[in-house]
């Protein structure tokens, strides 16, 4: 991408500021305030609506490149006793996971020659070096260590003899035998050179921290003279830095007496099971003493760390809704000027030419008291757990991705980048647990669309998906507010009881304890929610509670990317144990009616109504609808045709369905491209897609709550595709408008 940015907030309100990082190849750049109403540009719906604003930021920018620097390691700050001139000794527990990929750094002081480092070589074995400034020795054990194994490691140098000794023994239990490997040889002496700067773990000091350590380390020690291993045993080092400390911390703690504490950088994975770890307990909060280990990758990113090349401060009297920075590298001509004097841009998801770049930074703007009886709760989690979403290669596989010399610059730049998102895999192999919003979201983007060739991963996702049901909701003329889950989880039950209805995206998929407490408390005092979509309510996250811009998933018993190890299934940000709602007693159906049973690809199925639509309690919603026709059998703007499918909910009374509730619809009749739920399996076994089990079905459910509250739920992801056909006139649209009006007239 030749220009790409990010911003420091999903949300903002008036009076607050917004700040923007800008990366742009071309020596200049404009930016402008836009609206996005309608970013799918698909023939069969109104098309791309993008209102551009007169704001303060509007103008040209110098262009300034900035670069992603990936890996993660934890640094402690220089300090004289660091640097050990006359001889140390370096010992730690490592898990290494690809230690065949090249150098990697463990324990490093290095400034060019000068200092110490203890490293995986080239060929996988531990190796030391050493330099006094002008000369470098390196000397390694020469016998691969293994791959996700625990080995105890040791390095020690006496500057007096030049006495190199170094050590690794493959920790195992019966029958695996216990591999050692210990060379012992002395080198011309010279002084360990003394540098400034700092020392590393799981990486190597240059301009930029550089030959990142993928796997784990626990408990490293640093003595200052040179010892056997077992001397080290009985003596006391000048730092032994403890991982079980402050898990949930940025911090790493050093236990002895001259505290030398170091900080962890661009998020490695902490609450992970150390070397000692016996499988007894599975929650580090329990035994914090076998959860002495990080684990570091070399494409973990926190922040990209950008300087700011613009910020707007959110009028007093700025309407609340969707926004982005547009972004180009020389004005578009294919803006339209309208008599009114704002543009509506005809935009591309792939720009033509470095000289038409542009790109898209969206965010939300929340009014600072409700301006309306109806809000929009923006699924803003969900949006960056999937951030930079390029699943694993089974996924990949089966949506049938395309390989990058086919797809858009966003996801050329996310591979380029090693940008990755909660459904992706480090190049370890381990799941992404965590993800941050401080760089760039290339899928965050107006007209993104992921390359594939299967219906199910091609249409619109997430926030384009839920732009169908908000400029719905302005060519119908319904006021609203739009709101986030970012204020939901601060602020709780007091952000949503201003207002009558509030409606979820087409995806509301993660959600923290706060957000649920908050919809909870909203819901038993009156409120009335219309769910809009599918696979809602499903996963637990979590915000870290001092770095809100990063979300914490644990994956396990659930339809799942990839599977936390065993030990790991607690989230490190809040101690909570992670997996599904559905485990911790809150499943879907308990809160909205419905709950996940199925996705797949495929054309989406219509809604045959049920009895229970001509209970007089849901008279009101069919209103206008014949008794026998279907609902949504025509085309879509997600998978073509039909509201039922891609990811779809059932009720079930067993998980928490309201007794009262109404069964009044339900889509049926999918393909073998849908399965039933991971997690709805008990045992291996046949009969589970579409066209034979029965769970595999999207439910439309009604029912009433306490105080004159209401849920109107449609258990599909798709649903909101159909609203704008025939120009809003079809039983889709008519239902939604129906429910709302009433749920929002109500008092």
């Amino acid at each position: 991408m030749k220009i790409v940015g990010y911003s420091d907030r999903f949300s903002v309100r008036p009076g607050q500021t917004i700040r923007f990082m800008v990366s742009s190849e071309a020596p200049t750049y404009r930016a402008q305030l836009v609206r996005l109403r309608h970013t799918d540009a698909n023939p069969k719906g109104p098309g791309c609506k993008i209102e551009a604003l007169a704001s303060s930021i509007s103008g040209e920018y110098p262009g300034q490149y900035q670069a992603i620097h990936s890996g993660s390691y934890a640094a402690v700050p220089h300090h004289p006793l660091l640097n050990c001139p006359n001889g140390f000794t370096l010992r730690a527990w490592i898990y290494p996971t690809t230690p065949q990929k090249g150098l990697q750094g463990l324990l490093t002081k290095l400034s060019g020659q000068s200092g110490y480092g203890l490293f995986i070589a080239e060929d996988g074995s531990l190796a030391l070096w050493i330099g006094d400034g002008t000369r470098l020795e390196k000397v390694s054990t020469g016998v691969a260590l293994h791959p996700a194994q625990w080995h105890c490691i040791a390095a020690s140098y006496d500057a007096a003899t030049g006495a190199v000794c170094l050590y690794q023994e493959l920790q195992s239990n019966w029958p695996v035998p216990r591999a050692r490997a210990q060379v012992c040889k002395t080198i011309r002496p010279l002084a360990v050179g003394e540098n400034e700067e700092d020392l590393l773990m799981a990486a190597a000091s240059g301009p930029v921290a550089t030959h990142h350590f993928n796997g784990k380390i626990d408990n490293p020690r640093l003595y200052d003279r040179a010892l056997s291993v077992a001397e080290a045993d009985a003596d006391t080092p000048i730092a032994n830095w403890d991982f079980s400390l402050d898990i949930g911390a940025e911090i790493v703690r050093d236990t002895e007496a001259h505290q030398l504490h170091g900080r962890t950088v661009n998020l490695p994975t902490r609450a992970v099971t150390g070397h000692n770890w016996t499988g007894d307990e599975a929650d580090f909060k329990v035994a914090p003493s076998q959860y002495g280990a990080i684990h570091f990758h070399d494409d973990d990113l926190e922040d990209a760390q950008w300087d700011a090349a613009f910020e707007w401060t959110v009028p007093s009297d700025w309407p609340s809704g969707v926004y982005a920075a547009h972004l180009t590298t020389r004005r578009l001509d294919r803006a339209r000027r309208s008599l009114s004097g704002s543009a509506e841009l005809t935009v591309e998801a792939s720009p033509k030419s470095s000289a038409d770049a542009e790109d898209y930074l969206p965010f939300i703007v929340v009014p600072e008291k409700a301006q309306a009886r109806i809000a929009f709760l923006a699924p803003t989690l969900t949006y960056l757990v999937y951030a930079n979403q390029r699943f694993n290669d089974p996924i990949r596989a089966m949506l049938d991705l395309r390989e990058s010399s086919d797809a858009v610059p966003q996801d050329r730049y996310m591979q380029d980048q090693q940008l990755l998102s909660c459904y992706d895999l480090h190049s370890d192999g381990t799941g992404v647990c965590y993800s941050s919003r401080w760089r760039p979201i290339v899928n965050f983007r107006p007209l993104y669309r992921m390359p594939s060739r299967s219906l199910a991963a091609h249409w619109p996702r997430l926030l384009n998906a839920d732009l169908h049901l908000l400029d719905w909701l302005d060519t119908k003329g319904f006021a609203y507010d739009v709101i986030t889950d970012d204020e939901l989880h601060c602020e709780g039950s007091e952000l949503l009881e201003p207002y009558q209805v509030i409606l979820t995206g087409t995806h509301p998929e993660y959600w923290t304890a706060s957000m649920l407490k908050g919809l909870e408390s909203y819901q038993a005092e009156g409120g009335r929610l219309m769910y809009l979509g599918g696979n809602g309510f499903y996963w637990i996250a979590s915000f870290d509670p001092k770095r809100p811009h990063i979300v914490e998933v644990r994956r396990w018993r659930g339809s799942r990317a990839w599977e936390a190890a065993p030990g790991e299934h607690f989230h490190s940000t809040t101690g909570e144990m992670g997996g599904l709602w559905r485990f911790r007693n809150r499943a879907p159906q308990k809160m909205v009616g419905v709950g996940f049973t199925s996705q797949g690809g495929g054309r989406n199925r219509p809604y045959k109504r049920q009895p229970d639509s001509l209970d007089p309690r849901a008279a009101f919603i069919f209103e206008g609808l014949d008794p026998e026709e279907l609902i949504g059998d025509f085309p879509a703007l997600v998978l073509e045709h039909g509201a039922g499918g891609f990811e779809i909910d059932r009720m079930d009374r067993d998980l928490g369905t309201p007794d009262h509730a109404l069964l009044l619809a339900s889509a049926e009749g999918f393909t073998d491209l849908y399965q039933v739920a991971i997690e709805d399996q008990l045992v291996s076994a046949p009969n589970t897609g579409g066209s034979q089990n029965p769970l595999v079905r999207s439910d439309m459910v009604y029912f009433e709550g306490p105080k004159g509250g209401a849920v109107f739920s449609v258990g599909s992801i798709s649903w909101c595709s159909c609203l704008s056909h025939n120009h809003g006139d079809n039983n889709v649209s008519r239902i939604t408008e129906n429910v709302l009006r009433r749920f929002a007239e109500m008092d």
